[in-house]
């Protein structure tokens, strides 16, 4: 039934919105399409005039039904960065415009939280970019790593689970995080594993800081990323192949492939990442060697090993752009326990295997020159496996143990979204409404009944009025009806206030995350364990204040950059997992009330061959533990890059410093406890050379040059009979040095 609903949906988008049109091309002096640029279309004999853009490979439909009596139209083409270009284009004719490079760099493209894409100046929501090119100078091989250095961002490590995250002082719970639009699952104590999420098919990273659950629903209360993938920007192919080495022991090689051919494209990429692990008093540089079984084989950083590829296609009929896309990934972890006493022959050995499949299929139509129709529908698996074995030490045999998949747990997302969107920069009223649903099912041996499904159906609609050039008002709504906790809606109003030089913008608005199938249904129950989930949670409710300022001053040489922000948050109904009144076994419940806030600044300037970003934070939590005490952490972050005048070589530094994390948690007794983490700091850098006209790049760098392992962390008792506690908190494995070599291959135009 749902498979017929989906043809009779396509169906009806082919027959609407195919019919006759002309195709214009944008792109610059190079040949590289030029994406949303701005352009006017006047009809002379109707003497009109309609404003529209092009869409993310620089292609404009225009309709017949655009030209009156006239046969000709005039183009006039003014996007950032470019000079303004005119030109007349003929009824029934393909037409290609080229534009001139303005001195100024030419302004970043964001969609995230918006009206389609705009510019980032534009943006109604504060959107944060990290482009390709810090990502390339970063050495960052996935999202852990890229996002260790950012501020108001703070990554934590569980050997097993993963690299877990949190914003603004929320935990990863609150934190979506999307691959062009569509929400990632496999959810491992509520954090994505952000070392799982691989870079070498990213064009850049958008964040979002703030509720964005009007628009993308639960997870969003922190915040939202968004990762966009690369895509074919040129007509022929580009190959990219790369490799990176670190001396910790991290052997990676990736290739990537886009192709651009009339109405086809195509991308597609694989990648292999091995790490052999490490443990503190390691070399600081080693090859791979043969060793004796028990030679060190407990590691405190596990071995892994990660294989991933996809393949996106897009293929353009007139107004009509079709897309299927097909990723797979496949990680192992290897947990090699201590020999056992007395002999040292045998060890309790378990592998950790993950996999994920994800295909998608997403339909964009041009309904008129500014309205878009975009269609999502997307299936995700996610399958995570334990395995225990005994492993003989004198001759490497293993024996699989009994119950041994008391771990494993398998997801699956259904995932449909559709959207309208109007976004004519000549109109002073634009939208987009839509609805999206999300139908997830867990299964696993600690699931109640083995099985169990949530559904999650909503109806959203972002409006942006811009009664002058100056102002921007944007309130948003989403209704939301869930088949465990019934219904829940949630309000957004964003503001936007002045032009390019100073910029004013302000939110108010809504969070919600939805209990998870774990927290709902959970049974764990061993020698040590017994916990059970609570099918009557509710979801929490945030609410969220934030308001930013920003100042840009653009001369011919150089730039200043100043902003200001500062923001509250409370969340309602926190789940949390805690002692039931009987005091034998855990379930988890709403009890928890927790507030977050935080000011924010950051300083920026530069010119053509050097940039220097210094920004600070200080963030406040509290909850009904700690009395609403707040306890506050600083954070001090600090860019520098410095290119030379030959543009080949540019040199890059990160520093961060994390200052102390205090909270305050509730003991069995009721006493209050203060947990806390040591501050730390990191320093990274590198240096990157281009050969061969840009086509052979080297890039050699350090991280972690500070020498940061794992830091104190641990409690202090405040009263009754609990002593005081220390312990260590990983957070880095040490320095270490890389070198990533990446050859580009382009066909002649």
């Amino acid at each position: 039934m749902i498979q017929k609903a989906y043809l009779l949906l396509i169906m009806s988008i082919l027959s609407g919105i195919v019919s006759a049109q002309d195709t214009l091309y944008i792109s610059d002096e190079a040949g590289v399409a030029v994406p949303f640029a701005q352009i006017a279309l006047q009809d002379i004999a109707a003497k009109k005039t309609s404003y529209v853009q092009s869409n993310d490979l620089g292609i404009l439909v225009v309709p017949a039904s655009f030209y009156s009596t006239g046969q000709q139209v005039i183009v006039k083409v003014n996007t950032n960065g470019f000079h303004q270009e005119i030109d007349t284009i003929s009824k029934g004719k393909s037409h290609s415009i080229k534009l001139k490079t303005n001195a100024k760099d030419i302004e970043e493209v964001v969609v995230t939280g918006q009206l389609g894409a705009g510019s980032l100046t534009g943006a109604t929501n504060k959107v944060k970019v990290i482009d390709r090119a810090t990502i390339e100078a970063k050495g960052a091989v996935n999202l852990r790593d890229l996002l260790q250095n950012e501020m108001n961002i703070r990554i934590s490590q569980d050997q097993i689970l993963g690299s877990g995250m949190s914003m603004l002082g929320i935990s990863g719970e609150g934190v979506k995080i999307l691959i062009d639009g569509v929400p990632i699952i496999g959810r491992q104590n509520g954090n994505i594993d952000l070392s799982q999420i691989n870079l070498s098919n990213i064009e850049r990273v958008e964040i979002v800081e703030g509720p964005l659950s009007t628009n993308y629903g639960s997870n969003a209360m922190a915040g939202t990323i968004n990762l966009i993938t690369k895509k074919p920007k040129n007509k022929g192919y580009d190959i990219n192949l790369g490799t990176y080495y670190e001396t910790v022991g991290n052997y990676n090689l990736n290739l990537g492939v886009t192709s651009r051919i009339k109405n086809h494209s195509i991308s597609a990429y694989g990648a292999r990442n091995f790490f052999d692990g490490w443990t503190p008093g390691d070399k600081w540089i080693e090859f791979p060697k043969k060793e004796l079984a028990d030679s060190g084989r407990f590691q405190q950083w596990k071995m892994k090993e990660q294989y991933l590829g996809g393949l996106k296609y897009s293929y353009r009929f007139k107004k009509l752009e079709l897309i299927p896309s097909l990723d797979l990934f496949r990680e192992k972890i290897v947990n090699r326990g201590y020999p056992r006493a007395p002999f040292q022959i045998s060890a309790f050995d378990d592998e950790y295997i993950t996999n994920r499949q994800n295909g998608g299929l997403e339909l964009i139509g041009w309904l008129k020159s500014n309205m878009k129709l975009d269609v999502q529908l997307n299936y995700s698996n996610y399958k995570r496996t334990k395995n225990s074995y005994l492993t003989d030490l004198t001759t490497l045999d293993r024996k699989l143990l009994a119950n041994t998949e008391q771990d494993t747990s398998r997801f699956v997302l259904y995932f449909n979204r559709v959207t309208l969107t109007r976004n004519n920069s000549d109109k002073k009223f634009n939208y987009e409404v839509g609805y999206d649903i999300n139908y997830e099912q867990g299964y696993g041996n600690r699931i109640e009944n083995r099985k169990k499904e949530i559904g999650d159906y909503a109806v959203f609609g972002t409006f942006n009025w811009a009664p002058w050039n100056w102002l921007n008002i944007k309130p948003g709504l989403r209704f939301t009806y869930n088949t465990l906790y019934k219904e829940a809606f949630m309000p957004a109003l964003n503001l936007k206030i002045g032009k390019k030089k100073h910029i004013l913008r302000g939110s108010i608005a809504s969070g919600f995350r939805s209990p998870s199938i774990k927290e709902l249904y959970m049974e764990f129950v061993d020698i040590n364990h017994k916990i059970y989930g609570n099918p009557d949670l509710k979801p929490e409710i945030a609410n969220h204040v934030q308001g930013w300022y920003n100042f840009n001053w653009d001369q011919k040489k150089w730039n200043l950059g100043f902003e200001l922000s500062a923001y509250y948050q409370d969340i309602h109904n926190r789940i949390s997992l805690s002692q039931s009144p009987n005091g034998a076994t855990y379930s988890y419940f709403n009890i928890d009330q927790f507030y977050a806030k935080g000011i924010q600044s950051l300083v920026k300037a530069g010119q053509k061959q050097w940039n220097v970003n210094v920004g600070f934070n200080y963030i406040g939590t509290a909850s009904n533990y700690s009395n609403s005490r707040f306890a506050y952490s600083p954070e001090l972050v600090s860019n520098v890059s410095y290119q030379l005048k030959n543009g080949t070589t540019k040199f890059s530094a990160f520093y961060k410093y994390t200052g102390k994390v205090v909270a305050y948690l509730v003991n069995d007794d009721a006493t209050i406890t203060q947990q806390f983490i040591s501050d730390y700091s990191l320093l990274d850098a590198q240096v990157q050379q281009w050969f061969l006209k840009k086509t052979l790049g080297v890039s050699v760098g350090g991280k972690n040059l500070l020498n940061v392992t794992n830091i104190r962390a641990g409690s202090g008792s405040t009263g009754g009979a609990h002593a005081s506690s220390s312990g260590s908190a990983p957070i880095a494995w040490g320095r270490s040095f890389y070198i990533t070599v990446t050859y580009l291959i382009k066909s002649k135009q």
